[in-house]
């Protein structure tokens, strides 16, 4: 790694990462836009990515848990899923992690998680065929009340999904896609559903007000570095019981005119 100022980046993000809360031992979902410590460093793509990666393993040790999104909607269009090839379509972060050789996937062709850390197990065991719902991941993670950051983001939480599928909100509807999966050399086919939005919906996420929502209720944590990058922290349950309460008395928060 490039030794210019790289120490002084570890400490910025290690100490942006602990005022959010972040802790020894914990479970966290990352959601994260790397480019900020391209922007403050000198630093490649590749040591970007790693050392963003040692920040979050230093301040969760060896017990903590770093679970990334490993995304891929192409299962949805036809392609057959590979476990072990398939790349994340949500970012390098999450590519970073997902080739790791210390890291396990959850086998999902359109959801799959990463994680580095003793609770991917207990995360990834013998999830359903559901997105969003029961077993899934995403329930798993509410059952481990993990902790979920934004890394350079505002809103991006893939786990509302979970909680509208929770509320069985009306803009969305549960869709079944059929398809090829490899693992381990073997091809087989499978189905699986995804909570998608429907067709003549033409709202977009009301990302600022779920953000003002988290942030006003004192929920969620947020710093800033350089007084321009993000870095918020909520805990699982804290957003679905927030969210879900916010939806029984507006049932259409999440959704504004495009």
């Amino acid at each position: 790694m490039n030794s210019i100022n790289s120490n002084d980046i570890k400490k910025t993000i290690r100490d942006a990462l602990k005022s959010v809360g972040l802790k020894r031992d914990d479970t966290v979902l990352v959601h994260s836009d790397s480019t900020v410590i391209r922007e403050i460093s000198n630093l490649t793509w590749g040591e970007s990515l790693d050392l963003l990666k040692e920040c979050f393993l230093n301040i969760i040790g060896n017990n903590g848990t770093l679970v990334v999104p490993t995304f891929n909607w192409d299962f949805c269009k036809g392609q057959t899923y590979d476990h072990d090839e398939t790349r994340s379509q949500v970012g390098m972060f999450s590519n970073n992690i997902l080739f790791d050789d210390h890291s396990l996937r959850s086998f999902h062709p359109i959801y799959s998680f990463a994680a580095i850390g003793p609770s991917a197990i207990s995360l990834f065991a013998d999830i359903s065929n559901s997105s969003f719902g029961e077993n899934s991941v995403f329930h798993r993670l509410y059952q481990q009340n993990a902790k979920m950051v934004l890394f350079n983001s505002y809103a991006d939480f893939a786990f509302v999904h979970y909680v509208e599928q929770v509320k069985k909100v009306k803009y969305r509807y549960l869709k079944y896609f059929t398809g090829s999966l490899r693992r381990n050399g073997i091809t087989e086919v499978d189905t699986f559903d995804f909570y998608v939005r429907k067709k003549l919906d033409t709202t977009k996420f009301n990302n600022k007000g779920l953000h003002k929502l988290l942030i006003d209720s004192k929920r969620m944590k947020k710093t800033m570095i350089d007084d321009k990058y993000p870095v918020c922290q909520v805990n699982c349950r804290d957003f679905n019981d927030l969210l879900l309460d916010k939806l029984n008395h507006i049932p259409g928060f999440l959704r504004v005119d495009g």
